[in-house]
């Protein structure tokens, strides 16, 4: 599917413009500490561009991956990030990109059988980058790597990982 809407972009797609806002699904794979196994990751994104080039971005994101050879044991985790966001016209519908932020990690062991210890919150810092394909005026698939940098208390699990994501926006 991305393939095919690679081949099909039009030469004439929209580039990012000021004011606009846009609203995008990612979905992919967490490749967490060697404490857990890799698993999905799924993020909602809310974009606002400042000018063509810089935007700001909030992401609220998803994972859930198995302790190593105990995969019914899990580390769920909820990321709510806020991000800057500067992209290139290199004159073609693709427009790479680099990004940085901070955020907020709510991690919780999901022990079988056993009671769960306490939630906590932790911060983090997270940078990438990926590229954007306009598909049309007002919509655009894109694929992004992040690493995150989660504060790690000692004796407790490390929630730092590196994501590989595929997506589509909207543009409105």
């Amino acid at each position: 599917m991305l393939i095919g809407a690679l081949c099909a972009a039009p030469a004439d797609a929209q580039a990012p413009e000021a004011e606009l806002f846009a609203l995008g699904v990612d979905m992919g794979a967490q490749f967490p500490d060697t404490a857990f196994e890799k698993t999905l990751t799924l993020d909602a994104i809310g974009e606002y561009y400042l000018t063509p080039r810089v935007s700001v971005r909030g992401l609220f994101g998803w994972a859930s991956p198995g302790f190593e050879n105990r995969t019914e044991d899990h580390f769920r985790q909820f990321m709510l990030l806020f991000n800057g966001v500067y992209n290139w016209d290199v004159g073609t519908p693709v427009f790479p990109y680099v990004t940085a932020g901070a955020g907020a990690y709510f991690v919780r062991e999901l022990l079988d059988g056993l009671n769960d210890p306490d939630s906590e919150a932790r911060g983090g810092i997270n940078f990438g980058g990926g590229a954007e394909l306009f598909v049309g005026d007002l919509a655009s698939v894109k694929t992004e790597v992040r690493w995150d940098v989660v504060s790690h208390p000692t004796g407790l699990p490390d929630a730092s990982s590196f994501s590989l994501t595929f997506g589509y926006k909207r543009y409105f």
